[in-house]
């Protein structure tokens, strides 16, 4: 079994009444490689300012090893 070096857990982010991730699960082995794509405006960028720290979640967790 791999060691995880991240794991997100039913991430979600609101800026104000809108929900920009809704209920993100995901689990990233060490060593592993992972792409996030889609069109502007689906909330890439705000998935990792979250992963950082930089914006604090609106709920769920995040574990980074």
């Amino acid at each position: 079994m791999s060691t995880l070096a991240l794991e997100l857990t039913d991430l979600r982010k609101s800026f104000g009444p809108t929900e920009i991730i809704r209920g993100l699960n995901l689990q990233v082995q060490q060593g592993h490689r992972h792409a996030v794509i889609g069109p502007n405006g689906a909330g890439k960028s705000t998935l990792f300012h979250l992963i950082s720290g930089r914006f604090p979640l609106t709920s769920g967790s995040i574990k980074l090893n």
